[in-house]
């Protein structure tokens, strides 16, 4: 039996001194185990003609996880069709997802903002005007009723720009047409919207509740001054107030908003002070169950506008961030929730799910994004790039060829990811940043920390059952 066996490619063995374990995790199968800290010692040390020298029940043990296998198994072969499957599984998704842009137009200036070419071209207007509207309508009837894809049976929009508000009128109109389609076709519906706030005040709030707009993101770039530094109007007026006063007159429940903060390395050192701003007008934690937050970088990105490069994080700085960023938000949490007698929370981990290779939005048939001159893109984020528009809403058929750009990448081809031990379980799947060299590429947290993870998952659940026993 031994000679016919190796070990997975996918191992990963991790010392646990303090439990005086060895932790061994297996990325292809997803599954981890503890062996004596001896034991695992050795194990990291053997090759796949060395596994004679483990008792045969650890063996079986290994093979049960997956961390030893057949010798007939191509592990990477296997990691292929996983990804083949997941790009099918999206193309035949039955949600049509819309991500519109009804205006290109902005009222802030924000310094690294790079939405792309507004100049007047060919076909183009100022905002997605009666015309256009008119065509993304009959694009909805026409893919309900004669799908061009997997039969729908929901419908998905969220509102991007520019900044949509400037809009609401179309944003009232295309809702209501929208809302009637899926009563109609019993379909289920859910909207989002991407704004700067300016316009949130409490007519807008009633016209996102009538429009079935619940989930909000919102963008805050750390304290008042560091925000006011980089997303101010116009007139160089700081957004700050304005923002953080039409954020207070969100109506209790129904909504959902995220706090999305740009990050970068002088962002962050003013994150506490935002927090504690937060706290002083009322606004968060005691909301906690309606705001959330988003940690996002700032790529540095060759198509626009940008700071000095310095600022800007490397993957694993990023992931630090993200990481840092939480333990400080649970720790001002729980500040507060001591003084105001709440239940504190505990900064958990989740155990990795495997990859799904690729982004929804690009690899559907039933998904588009829509810009100000109607034309359709495949990915939100080439929205203000003109000479990335694929067709008209008025020519679309869903044969165009450039509806598959992003369909072209291959994963498990890219030089980075081939051997990666970590490629089955990358929550990276953004086809985009594969291929453009406009913006960094994120790789995935468990690339940089699964030592550190695994351990904590390990006590999460050893506290958890000792808990239990008691």
């Amino acid at each position: 039996m031994l000679p016919n066996l190796k070990l997975s490619y996918y191992n990963h063995f991790i010392p646990h001194k303090d439990r005086g374990v060895y932790l061994i995790y297996n990325s292809f199968s997803n599954a981890m185990m503890e062996i004596d800290y001896e034991v695992g010692h050795v194990i990291s040390k053997l090759n796949s003609m060395e596994i004679h020298h483990l008792d045969l029940d650890i063996v079986e043990l290994m093979r049960e996880n997956g961390m030893i296998i057949s010798k007939d198994i191509d592990e990477f072969v296997e990691i292929k069709k996983r990804a083949s499957n997941s790009r099918k599984v999206f193309t035949d998704s039955s949600t049509l997802f819309l991500c519109i842009s009804p205006t290109n137009s902005c009222n802030m200036q924000c310094p690294y903002c790079f939405q792309g070419d507004k100049s007047a071209k060919n076909r183009d207007t100022k905002y997605l005007d009666e015309n256009n509207i008119n065509s993304l309508k009959k694009l909805v009837l026409n893919t309900v009723e004669n799908p061009h894809g997997s039969k729908i049976d929901r419908i998905q929009i969220e509102w991007f720009g520019g900044e949509p508000l400037l809009r609401k009128n179309v944003i009232r109109e295309f809702s209501e047409f929208v809302i009637d389609i899926c009563a109609k076709y019993n379909l289920e519906f859910s909207a989002s919207i991407v704004t700067n706030a300016s316009l949130l005040d409490a007519q807008t709030w009633e016209l996102l509740d009538k429009c079935r707009i619940y989930r909000i993101q919102v963008t805050i770039d750390g304290q008042k001054d560091m925000h006011n530094q980089v997303r101010f109007y116009a007139n160089g007026k700081g957004s700050y107030e304005h923002i953080m006063n039409n954020v207070l007159l969100m109506p209790e429940e129904k909504f959902y908003l995220t706090i999305r903060i740009n990050g970068d390395k002088t962002v962050f050192e003013s994150i506490s002070l935002l927090f504690s701003d937060l706290e002083n007008r009322g606004i968060w934690p005691m909301r906690d169950k309606q705001i959330g937050f988003h940690w996002a970088p700032k790529f540095y990105n060759f198509l626009g506008f940008n700071q000095e490069k310095d600022i800007y994080y490397t993957s694993f700085e990023y992931q630090k961030s993200k990481h840092d960023f939480e333990k400080l938000r649970l720790s001002y949490f729980n500040t507060w929730a001591e003084k105001e007698n709440r239940k504190n929370k505990n900064l958990r981990y989740a155990y990795p799910s495997f990859s799904d290779f690729y982004c929804t939005t690009v690899e559907s048939a039933n998904s588009f994004s829509i810009d100000d001159g109607g034309f359709i893109h495949k990915c939100y984020n080439t929205v203000n790039s003109k000479d990335k528009r694929i067709e008209h809403l008025d020519d679309f058929n869903g044969t165009n060829p450039g509806l598959d750009h992003y369909k072209k990448l291959d994963k498990t081809e890219q030089a980075d990811c081939r051997t990666c031990k970590v490629l089955p379980i990358c929550d990276e799947t953004c086809n985009m940043r594969f291929t453009s060299n406009a913006e960094s590429k994120i790789c995935t947290v468990w690339k940089y920390f699964m030592d550190e993870r695994m351990i904590a998952i390990y006590e999460q659940n050893y506290q958890e059952s000792q808990r239990a026993a008691q």
